[in-house]
C-alpha cells in the first residue's frame, strides 16, 4: 500500500486504511443488533427509517360532546392547518398511503385537552408518526436545522491500496476551502477503476448548497463518472385543478419535478465507485445522480438522512413548539426517489473507527459483487378510514372535526372559485368547530356541515347523503314554490285529496310557512343553500320551502283577491317524488306553435325521445329551445341537440382556468394567502368539434333563467359558440363548472368544482351567468293565468325577425 502525500495533514490520526487492510479483514461484517447485516438489500424507504416509540393511547378516545374554550378552538385550528399542509404536500400521504386521517382523528382529542407543552408535543408526535418520516417532527422555537454532529475532518484524505483502490475522504462542511478543493482535484487527476468515496464527515450547519458548490468546484462528479448523467433534483406535489377521466372529473394532483444539470464525464473509462455515508452525511446531489446510473453503490452506517436536500416548512403550533413538515422528496434521473442505501453495515464501536464500512466497501470492489437496492418508492392507495369512522352516520368527535377540516381544506386549495367568497371562510371555520364538537346526533352533525358548506357560494357544491336529506326534510308540501315579482308563488300543485280539500291552486302567494313570515323564513334558512348570487339563492331556497319533517305545517296563503287563509297543510313523503319531476308537467316536450315556430323543452326531452322530436320538426321556420331547468341526461340529450343545430365545425366554447399550488403557503388565512401566495394558473381551451352536414337551418331562440345551471348552462354556452342562437329570459345561475366528488365522514359526499369555467373570451362566467339579449321574466300574472310570458315574448320576437315589422298604413 502507498500513502498519498495529500493525507499528511492529518498528523496524529490513524490512517484511513490501517484497520481495513489487515490480513483476513475482508470477510463479512457481523453487525451489532438491531442494525441489519451488510449485504442486505433495502427494498423500501421505510425499512431504513428509525422506529418511533410512543406511549399507549388514552383510555377515552371519544370524549363527551362539549365545546372547547377559545384556546382549545385555536389549538384545533392549528391542528387542522398542519393536517391540511401534510395531506396536500407530504409525499408519504400521496404515494405511500400514510394513514394521516386516522392519526388526525386520534390527535383531536389529545390536542383539545393539551394543557402544557409536553402534552401538545405528544399529540403532534402521534400525528406525525403516521408519516414515518424523521424529517417531519416537532421542534422547539429557535432549534438549529443541523442534521447532527460528527468528528470534524479538516483536510482531504486520499489513500491508495496496493491493488489501486483509491479511498477519498472529503472534509467537513465547515472546511470547504480552496485548499481542500485543490486537494480533491489532485487526488482525482488520475482516477483508477475502483474508488471509495467517504462522505461520512459532517458538521453542524452542513447545508446541501455549500456541499454542491464544493463538488462543482472540484469537478468531482465529472472525474468519477464514466457515462453522462443528470444531477438529482427534487419533486414536489402539484395540488389543484381537475381533469376528466373516463367521464368522471377528479382532482389533478401530480408531481412537479425540478431536474438538475447534465454531467459529462472527463474520462469515459469504466470505473466502479462505492460511496460511504452515515446519518450525518449531507449527500451532494451530483453524487446522488452518480448513484442513479448504477455505476456507484451506496454503503451506509445505519439510516441515511435527506433532511438538508429536500424542502420543508415550519409551522408554529403554540407553546413554543413548531412542526416541521417535509414538502418534497429527491428525484433521480432513473425516475426513482428518496435516499436508499444499497447495503447497511454495523456502526463502529467508536466514532473514530471507520473500519467496518471501509472493509465492506473494499471487499465489494475486490470481489466485484455488488448489491443494488430498489429505489422506486413503494406506491400504495391512499389510506382510508375504517368503516365505523367513515360510514357511520354519527361519527366520533375526531372524525366530525375531520369532516369540517376536509371542507375547509377544499375551500383553501381545491375550490376553483375560492377568491369569490362573501365570507371569511377561516372565521366561518373557527365559528363552526364548536358545532362539530357538540353534535349529539347524526342530524346535528349533518346540519353543521350544511351550514358550513353554504360558505362555498357555488350552486354546484352539492352535499349529499342520507342524514343531509333528513336535515332538509324527508317530506314535502303538495306544491312547488318559485319567486315572481318578489313574492313566493305556488307554481305546481300535486293533484290529491289534500290540495282539493284545502283549495290550493297555482298562482296563490305563500305569505308564511312553518309559522315564519317569508322574510323571517329566508333569514332563518339562508345557510341552508350554497349559491353564487341572489337570484340563484332565491331559487334554491324556494325549492326548499316545501321540504320538512312529515306532519302538518302551518302555511298562510294569499289568493288573487288578496284574501289570506291560514291552513294546516300536511307534509307527506310521497310528495317529494312527485315534485322531483321536471317542471312544466302540463305541456308536452315538443309543441308546434303558430307561424311555423316549434317549442322544444330540452328539460323534458329524454334519450329515447330527443332524436324523434328533432326529426319531426326539421322543416319548422324556427325552434324555441327551453333551457330553463336541469339537464339530467347531459351526455345524450345535450349532444344530440348540439349536433342537430351546429353551424360551426370547430369553436372554442369556454376556457378552463386551473389553479395549482406546488408549495405550501404559510399564511393562516385565505385572504392573506390570496395576497401573498398567488396560485400557479393554467388556462386550457375547451373546444367543440362536430359535423355540420344536415344541420337545422332555421332560426334558433333559447329560453333561460335562474334555473339554467350546471350541464344546462354549459349546453347554453356551447350553443352560443357554435350557432347564431338568441337568448331570451333572465340571467342564468352563473354556476356551470363540473364538480369532483369528495367523501366526508358520516357516509356523506361533497361535490367541489376544481376548475373554473370562463367565457370563450376569458371573461368571468361564475356568479355572472349568461345575460339574455331580450329580457323577459315570469310574473305573478303568468302563474295565475297559466301562460308563459317568456315564451310569448320569444314568439313575438321571432315573428318580428322572420316577417319583419308590419308596414304603417297611410
Amino acid at each position: 500500500m502507498t500513502k498519498n502525500p495529500l493525507a499528511s495533514g492529518a498528523a496524529g490520526k490513524a490512517p484511513l486504511l490501517a484497520a481495513a487492510l489487515m490480513a483476513g479483514a475482508f470477510g463479512a461484517c457481523v453487525p451489532a443488533a438491531p442494525t441489519p447485516a451488510p449485504g442486505i438489500s433495502v427494498r423500501e424507504v421505510d425499512a431504513v427509517r428509525p422506529t418511533i416509540t410512543l406511549p399507549p393511547p388514552p383510555d377515552d378516545p371519544e370524549p363527551p360532546a362539549a365545546a372547547s374554550d377559545s384556546a382549545g378552538i385555536a389549538r384545533l385550528m392549528r391542528l387542522s392547518y398542519v393536517w391540511h399542509l401534510a395531506s396536500l404536500h407530504h409525499p408519504a400521504v400521496a404515494v405511500r398511503g400514510a394513514p394521516l386521517d386516522s392519526a388526525f382523528i386520534r390527535a383531536v382529542t389529545l390536542v383539545r385537552r393539551a394543557n402544557d407543552p409536553a402534552q401538545l408535543e405528544l399529540a403532534y408526535t402521534r400525528l406525525l408518526a403516521s408519516l414515518n418520516d424523521p424529517l417531519s417532527r416537532v421542534e422547539r422555537e429557535g432549534d438549529s436545522v443541523a442534521v447532527g454532529t460528527a468528528p470534524v475532518v479538516t483536510t482531504t484524505n486520499a489513500e491508495r491500496t496496493g491493488d489501486s483502490i483509491l479511498v477519498l475522504q472529503l472534509p467537513s462542511a465547515a472546511r470547504y476551502e480552496e485548499s481542500a478543493a485543490v486537494g480533491v482535484r489532485q487526488a482525482l487527476a488520475n482516477v483508477p477503476a475502483r474508488v471509495v468515496l467517504d462522505l461520512r464527515a459532517s458538521a453542524p450547519g452542513a447545508y446541501a448548497d455549500s456541499i454542491d458548490a464544493f463538488v462543482a468546484r472540484t469537478q468531482l462528479a465529472e472525474r468519477l463518472a464514466s457515462v453522462p448523467f443528470t444531477i438529482s433534483g427534487v419533486r414536489v406535489r402539484r395540488v389543484g385543478g381537475a381533469r376528466e377521466d373516463a367521464g368522471r372529473w377528479t382532482f389533478d394532483d401530480s408531481w412537479l419535478g425540478r431536474d438538475g444539470a447534465l454531467v459529462t464525464p472527463i474520462n469515459a473509462a469504466p470505473r466502479r465507485i462505492v460511496v460511504l455515508a452515515n446519518e450525518h452525511t449531507v449527500m451532494p446531489r451530483a453524487v446522488l445522480g452518480l448513484l442513479a446510473t448504477g455505476r456507484a453503490t451506496l454503503v451506509a452506517e445505519g439510516a441515511v438522512r435527506d433532511d438538508a436536500l429536500v424542502p420543508s416548512v415550519r409551522v408554529s403550533i403554540g407553546a413554543g413548539l413548531v412542526v416541521r413538515l417535509r414538502t418534497g422528496e429527491l428525484l433521480h434521473a432513473d425516475g426513482s426517489g428518496g435516499l436508499v442505501p444499497d447495503t447497511i453495515v454495523a456502526r463502529a464501536a467508536a466514532a473514530s473507527d471507520s473500519a467496518p464500512a471501509l472493509r465492506a466497501a473494499v471487499a465489494m470492489l475486490r470481489s466485484g459483487r455488488f448489491v443494488r437496492a430498489s429505489r422506486l418508492a413503494s406506491v400504495r392507495p391512499r389510506a382510508s378510514l375504517p368503516g365505523y369512522y367513515d360510514t357511520d352516520p354519527y361519527p366520533f368527535m375526531g372524525s366530525r372535526v375531520l369532516g369540517a377540516a376536509r371542507v375547509w381544506s377544499a375551500m383553501r386549495a381545491r375550490h376553483a372559485h375560492r377568491d369569490l367568497y362573501d365570507d371569511d371562510i377561516d372565521d366561518v371555520f373557527e365559528r363552526a368547530l364548536p358545532r362539530f364538537e357538540t353534535a349529539r346526533y347524526a342530524t346535528e352533525y349533518a346540519s353543521a356541515l350544511v351550514s358550513f358548506v353554504s360558505s362555498f357560494d357555488d350552486a354546484q357544491v352539492a352535499l349529499r347523503g342520507a342524514t343531509v336529506d333528513t336535515v332538509r326534510g324527508m317530506a314535502s308540501l303538495p306544491f312547488r314554490v318559485r319567486w315572481a315579482d318578489g313574492r313566493a308563488v305556488i307554481t305546481d300543485v300535486v293533484a290529491n285529496e289534500d290540495t282539493r280539500a284545502l283549495d290550493i291552486r297555482a298562482g296563490q302567494e305563500v305569505v308564511a310557512v312553518d309559522g315564519y313570515p317569508i322574510p323571517a323564513w329566508l333569514q332563518e334558512r339562508r345557510r341552508a343553500v350554497s349559491a353564487p348570487n341572489d337570484w340563484s339563492r332565491q331559487h334554491q331556497m324556494a325549492a326548499l320551502m316545501s321540504r320538512g319533517a312529515p306532519g302538518a305545517s302551518l302555511v298562510r296563503l294569499r289568493d288573487v283577491t288578496g284574501r289570506e287563509r291560514q291552513l294546516n297543510v300536511p307534509r307527506r313523503a310521497e310528495n317529494v317524488a312527485l315534485l322531483a319531476q321536471v317542471e312544466r308537467p302540463w305541456q308536452p316536450a315538443a309543441i308546434p306553435l303558430s307561424n311555423g315556430i316549434v317549442y322544444l323543452d330540452v328539460n323534458r326531452l329524454t334519450e329515447q325521445t330527443v332524436t324523434d322530436a328533432l326529426q319531426r320538426h326539421r322543416n319548422a321556420r324556427a325552434w324555441v329551445l327551453d333551457l330553463r331547468g336541469a339537464l339530467t341526461d347531459s351526455s345524450t340529450v345535450g349532444a344530440t341537440v348540439l349536433r342537430a343545430v351546429r353551424e360551426r365545425e370547430v369553436a372554442v366554447v369556454a376556457r378552463e382556468l386551473h389553479r395549482y399550488q406546488s408549495a405550501p403557503c404559510l399564511t393562516l388565512s385565505l385572504r392573506e394567502q390570496a395576497a401573498q401566495c398567488p396560485d400557479e394558473r393554467e388556462t386550457r381551451s375547451r373546444v367543440s368539434r362536430g359535423d355540420t352536414t344536415g344541420r337545422y337551418t332555421g332560426r334558433l331562440v333559447a329560453l333561460v333563467d335562474e334555473r339554467t345551471s350546471g350541464a344546462m348552462e354549459r349546453l347554453a354556452l356551447q350553443l352560443e359558440a357554435t350557432t347564431g342562437i338568441t337568448f331570451i329570459g333572465s340571467a342564468t345561475a352563473g354556476s356551470p363548472a363540473e364538480a369532483v366528488d369528495m367523501p366526508l365522514p358520516g357516509g356523506l359526499t361533497l361535490g367541489v368544482p376544481a376548475a373554473e369555467l370562463r367565457r370563450a373570451d376569458g371573461s368571468q362566467w361564475q356568479r355572472v351567468g349568461i345575460a339574455p339579449v331580450v329580457d323577459a321574466r315570469l310574473t305573478l300574472r303568468s302563474y295565475r293565468s297559466g301562460t308563459d310570458e317568456v315564451l310569448q315574448r320569444a314568439q313575438e320576437w321571432l315573428v318580428q325577425q322572420l316577417d319583419g315589422r308590419p308596414g304603417r298604413r297611410r
